[in-house]
């Protein structure tokens, strides 16, 4: 996948050279209290993941969760994207920023260009997203994107409020 530039943002596949600038920023816990899986624990742990998850999504499918650099400081800042959830037989979309990179649209700029990628690119007919109900921040964003809330359901133990789009030319 070439990058996605946005005003602010590029969004490109991880590598493993981001695993520790990852751990930095998942070493926050405020980074992870509104996902239901806890979060990541070790800098091993991020490692691991971006190779046994990420980067294996990204053979399998083709997309996956990206790294979001912020272009002013050319920094990484968090992830967004998309995942295949086989349990579901559905695309979620995902967002995962440093907690002072919050309330500045950043989730929402890097969400429109995942979505336009997934209806454009992947030319899927329907994404997903699945939030806390507490992370009103969160739900504003997935509104902001064009989903709509669908329902309640279980996940990781957790009620998570489930919302969803269909592709915009039906």
């Amino acid at each position: 996948m070439n990058p996605i530039h946005t005003p602010r943002l590029t969004l490109r596949e991880f590598t493993i050279d981001d695993a520790q600038s990852m751990w930095e920023l998942q070493r926050d816990p405020r980074m992870s209290q509104y996902t239901a899986d806890g979060g990541v624990q070790t800098a091993e742990e991020i490692e691991r993941i971006l190779r046994e998850v990420v980067c294996e999504d990204y053979r399998r499918f083709g997309f996956g969760r990206w790294a979001v650099i912020h272009r002013e400081h050319d920094q990484l800042i968090g992830f967004s994207g998309l995942k295949f959830l086989s349990e579901r037989d559905e695309v979620d979309i995902g967002y995962r920023f440093g907690p002072e990179y919050w309330g500045q649209g950043l989730a929402t700029e890097a969400g429109l260009a995942v979505m336009d990628f997934g209806w454009s690119v992947l030319q899927l007919s329907r994404i997903v997203g699945m939030v806390l109900a507490e992370n009103t921040a969160s739900v504003r964003v997935l509104e902001k994107l064009g989903l709509e809330f669908q329902g309640q359901e279980q996940e990781y133990g957790e009620t998570v409020d489930v919302y969803a789009a269909e592709h915009p030319l039906g």
